[in-house]
């Protein structure tokens, strides 16, 4: 049986950390968490589309779920493969391509899975691509049959490729694989630990103790050309591209917002913030005017960012440990070792 926590709060729940207060805030926001979806394992990862929620669930593997109605759909513990049932040891990251049905998964220092999903009920594994040191994707789809992948890859920089649907018939066996056409490697100097792309002009890639690389593109599937580099206190884990700049989670260094022309430029724009905090991820609004930043074990930040160059911190809220976040129509969906939480943000 599946356990949904609902907690409704006549008041909301604020939580006031002096001490690591901006001392020019003085509106604090609040949160409500409307629920807490149990994932069993520890929700690591989520990719959402329209009302689904697609969850990397640690050792309880792949899960769908419909946040509209707060029920699970479905739970794949593990996927046939030659016939032989392979169980999921601990997924970490999840990917979703809604135009081709596919889902993408890796565990800790393995490779990327292609999963398709006809439907919420079945998934049907169909190869493996990318490598081992992937520490994390994004992908892009525009046609039927064609997708685009970009990787941060722990060894190798930034890696990319397109891949094509390929089906082929032997012995009256069906065979169906995506397989790589094009695409490459740009070698950096640092250890990539998370990358993100607007699918058309830039990517933004986090080069550990390097800091945050910037590569601009002609088009989709173009090769990357590098616009520059700039340095950060701490360890950059995790980037978030906006209209504007790159936001980043730099670990005890806490979070950068850098301006696209300082990367292109000899002068350094750089806005750092939530200084006190160790950081391990940052994501960031639709309208990007609100950054929740993931601080481990001691939950969640959330920053007013409607002047980029001065983002004001607007709370702490200790809900558990916190993985990472993503938003969600007028919600924040939050990964935490509790499950899925769904919390809305009063501001």
């Amino acid at each position: 049986m599946i356990n949904i926590k609902k907690y409704i709060f006549s008041i909301s729940i604020t939580l006031i950390t002096f001490s690591c207060m901006d001392p020019r805030s003085n509106d604090l926001w609040s949160i409500s968490i409307l629920a807490v979806l149990d994932t069993e394992g520890f929700a690591r990862d989520v990719k959402i589309a329209e009302n689904h929620a697609f969850v990397a669930a640690g050792q309880s593997g792949i899960q769908i779920w419909d946040l509209d109605q707060k029920n699970r759909l479905s739970n794949f513990t593990g996927y046939e493969e030659g016939g032989t049932f392979l169980e999921f040891d601990d997924l970490g990251l999840i990917g979703i391509d809604t135009i081709n049905n596919l889902i993408f998964s890796t565990e800790i220092n393995k490779d990327v899975k292609i999963f398709h999903y006809p439907n919420f009920d079945s998934i049907e594994y169909r190869n493996t691509i990318m490598s081992a040191r992937t520490k994390e994707f994004i992908s892009f789809s525009k046609i039927y049959g064609e997708f685009f992948m970009f990787a941060a890859d722990n060894d190798d920089g930034i890696k990319w490729h397109r891949y094509n649907l390929d089906t082929t018939s032997a012995f009256g066996i069906n065979f169906i694989e995506w397989t790589p056409f094009g695409g490459g490697e740009i070698y950096t100097p640092g250890k990539p630990e998370g990358i993100d792309s607007d699918g058309d002009t830039h990517i933004a890639l986090a080069v550990d103790q390097m800091g945050v690389e910037l590569y601009l593109m002609d088009s989709l599937g173009s090769n990357p050309t590098l616009i520059g580099i700039i340095g950060t206190e701490g360890n950059a884990e995790k980037v978030r591209l906006v209209s504007d700049g790159v936001f980043a989670s730099c670990d005890d260094a806490g979070a950068y917002f850098i301006p696209l022309e300082s990367f292109n430029s000899n002068e350094n724009k750089s806005i750092r913030f939530a200084m006190d905090f160790t950081v391990d991820h940052i994501s960031v609004n639709k309208q990007e005017s609100i950054v929740a930043v993931s601080l481990g074990t001691r939950g969640i930040a959330l920053y007013d960012i409607s002047d980029k160059e001065n983002p004001i911190e607007r709370g702490v809220f200790s809900i558990g440990y916190v993985y990472k976040t993503m938003f969600w129509k007028n919600n924040l969906v939050v990964c935490s070792r509790e499950g899925i939480q769904l919390i809305e943000i009063d501001n």
